[in-house]
């Protein structure tokens, strides 16, 4: 289906543009009004309207809305009259009352030609201010050169995009709607100022004084809008300020938000310079000292040849250019620019207008690559330092293209808030990656380094962290050789991760060791480590699953807090889960008690104990995971090489994976016959 507008598009047919004062003086003549009365405008500057028009109704007496055609008889120069469709259209001044748009069409050309762009072509061509035909969905359909400056971005470039593709503002849904109303209801809208800002040049808000009025064809069905369009910035600073500051705290709520999502880094970076480049300027470069990428603790003393890394960055817009400025050398000396190190040592911000590339902080590598550097054609650079609790990590530098207005004092004070918080969120990153280090260390050093060589028993074992972040949990294991030669083996899984939970798994590891060596059972044993968690634990719960091998007696001994059952296997009957009566967890509740399992262990019988990480999924539960370790202990393979495969087979990747498996032999003869 043709656009409404198509059909206009063809013919030669000129449009006679005339401009009258609040008086009704002529103050514009243009070629085609020349060509269609044979006057020349320096006959017509300055005179009444109704020399042309003697007919014409004046404004505040013409009761039809502004846009809408009205006939009328134009004087010649040879003395001759002819019939004219016209169309009028007020235009905000500066100051004073609005001067008015007279188009002139000539009937006996073509009476049934309506507003058209090609019609509309010489006024296009010739106005100061901007000039706009939108369809009926708020698309362009023709924009004069003066709205095309405006919006930098080329007349041909709006063509068929929507509205909100060329401009945008923080009321711009509400702009729409108004758009819309007038295109329902004929009713323009006459002068009002709104804050809005290219999107091709994001950074040049402007206020802007608009007028639209409703086109119809001939038989009064709407075609699209008509709208005039001044740029009224000087006079509004007001509201431009308020614009920008409402602009500026949105961005501070966005980085708060985004910040505070993620305990990496790196993200941080990521995730900020993102932001920024969307919604602030054109490239963005986040470099800390070197230190905190190595993970040593950052030095109070600063200089020159401080080595600094980069460890974020992105622009606006992707090119050669500024891919060869975001990804530089790293680590590499703060001397690289000079205003780059003064911001390191200073911990003030610095601001550079009309920046020289090679002199550009913490962008150019080296000075030869000054010539890469050009095309980008810098107005401004803005660094700040990155300083948290009283410690300098790094900097900030925000870079603004020729399409942008350049930084100002304003946004020296707005950068350095948003440094500051980039600061603290990057510093807790640091210490959580400090804290949970520590506790893996913690952790790792209070388990068992080798485990006993029996004769009794192979004693096999895995132990891996989280896979996703290597963050220490609270899995503990251990084995106990008894006297008579009989073996415990235990393993244990306190609540939560972190430093706390590594310390409240040494004092459960510590007090097992100690009951154990007096000789408790096992039902006993965590009867009475129970009462002691509810002491030294801190509120922190654990499972724990006991077990006592007596390789005499081919017997094994089992009690359970809250853990996951063992499975056992046994050359006469298979491979099971094997249910044990268990109690609540430690330090759960006071004054729990505990009960015990006995079964058959003949030689060749494995017992496998293991955490909750080594099964357990988000999606399945448990029960999947235990079915695959029934199915694994049926099968011969090797202990190694079993516990390899469980490891890797296990759907947790959020949790320490811990797993002990235990062949049992029996009591050797010559240990028989010495006890």
């Amino acid at each position: 289906m043709e656009h409404p507008f198509g059909a206009m598009l063809s013919g030669d047919l000129q449009v006679a543009a005339i401009i009258i004062d609040a008086n009704a003086r002529i103050s514009y003549f243009g070629e085609a009004a020349e060509s269609l009365t044979g006057f020349k405008s320096s006959e017509i500057v300055g005179r009444h309207i109704k020399v042309l028009l003697p007919d014409i109704v004046p404004d505040e007496e013409n009761d039809k809305p502004p846009g809408e055609s009205e006939t009328y008889r134009i004087r010649c120069a040879d003395g001759s009259a002819r019939t004219v469709l016209t169309y009028r259209h007020p235009i905000p001044q500066t100051s004073g009352p609005p001067a008015t748009l007279v188009l002139g069409i000539d009937v006996a050309e073509s009476y049934e030609t309506e507003i058209s762009l090609g019609l509309l072509h010489a006024f296009f061509k010739q106005a100061t201010f901007g000039f706009v035909i939108l369809d009926t969905q708020l698309r362009y359909v023709a924009v004069n050169e003066a709205l095309a400056r405006l919006n930098h971005r080329p007349a041909l470039d709006h063509i068929g995009r929507p509205l909100k593709e060329v401009i945008d503002s923080t009321d711009m849904t509400a702009y729409e709607d108004i758009l819309c109303q007038v295109l329902e209801t004929g009713d323009p809208v006459v002068n009002m100022h709104m804050p809005t800002f290219p999107t091709a040049a994001p950074g040049n808000p402007h206020v802007m004084a608009v007028s639209w009025y409703r086109i119809v064809d001939a038989t009064g069905r709407p075609i699209g809008l008509c709208g005039t369009v001044m740029d009224v910035t000087e006079r509004e600073h007001a509201l431009l300020d308020a614009n920008r500051s409402r602009d500026r705290l949105n961005l501070l709520s966005a980085i708060g938000a985004q910040l505070g999502s993620t305990l990496d880094y790196r993200e941080t970076a990521h995730d900020l310079s993102q932001l920024l480049v969307r919604e602030y300027c054109d490239l963005v470069t986040v470099d800390v000292i070197h230190e905190i990428v190595s993970g040593e603790e950052p030095s109070d003393i600063l200089d020159e040849n401080t080595l600094v890394s980069r460890i974020g960055g992105a622009a606006r817009e992707t090119s050669p250019e500024a891919d060869g400025l975001l990804h530089v050398v790293s680590p590499r000396p703060a001397s690289e620019s000079a205003a780059f190190a003064q911001v390191l040592m200073t911990n003030q911000p610095q601001l550079l207008l009309n920046p020289d590339a090679a002199d550009t902080p913490s962008l150019v590598e080296t000075f030869e690559r000054k010539s890469a550097t050009d095309p980008l054609d810098m107005t401004s650079v803005l660094v700040a330092p990155l300083r948290a609790r009283d410690t300098t990590l790094g900097a900030l530098t925000c870079v603004r293209f020729s399409d942008r207005d350049p930084f100002t004092a304003e946004d020296i004070v707005l950068l350095k808030e948003i440094a500051n918080r980039a600061a603290l969120s990057i510093d807790n990153s640091r210490l959580y990656r400090d804290e949970k280090q520590a506790a893996l260390t913690l952790q790792l050093s209070l388990l068992p380094q080798r485990l006993p060589e029996l004769s009794e028993a192979r004693l096999t074992y895995r132990y891996q962290p989280n896979r996703i972040n290597l963050h220490a949990g609270g899995d503990w294991f251990d084995t106990i050789v008894l006297p008579g030669r009989r073996v415990v083996m235990v393993v244990g899984d306190v609540a939560g991760h972190g430093i706390h939970s590594a310390a409240a798994m040494g004092h459960y590891r510590t007090a097992v060791r100690s009951l154990a060596s007096i000789g408790l059972d096992p039902a006993m044993l965590l009867t009475r480590l129970n009462d002691l968690a509810l002491d030294f634990s801190g509120d922190v719960t654990a499972t724990c699953i006991y077990a006592v091998y007596d390789p005499a007696e081919h017997w094994c001994t089992i009690a359970s807090a809250g853990h996951l059952p063992p499975v056992i296997a046994r050359p006469d009957d298979g491979a099971r889960a094997f249910e044990v009566r268990g109690g609540p967890l430690l330090g759960a509740l006071p004054d729990a008690e505990y009960q015990e399992t006995s079964l058959a262990t003949p030689p060749g019988t494995r017992l496998l104990l293991y955490s909750d990480g080594l099964v357990e999924s988000r999606t399945a539960g448990f029960d999947p995971g235990i079915d695959n370790l029934v199915r694994r202990m049926r099968s011969e393979r090797p202990a190694g090489e079993l516990l390899d495969l469980l490891m890797t087979e296990s759907p947790s990747t959020e949790d320490d994976r811990t797993v002990l498996l235990a062949e049992f032999l029996g009591l050797n003869t010559r240990h028989r016959h010495t006890a």
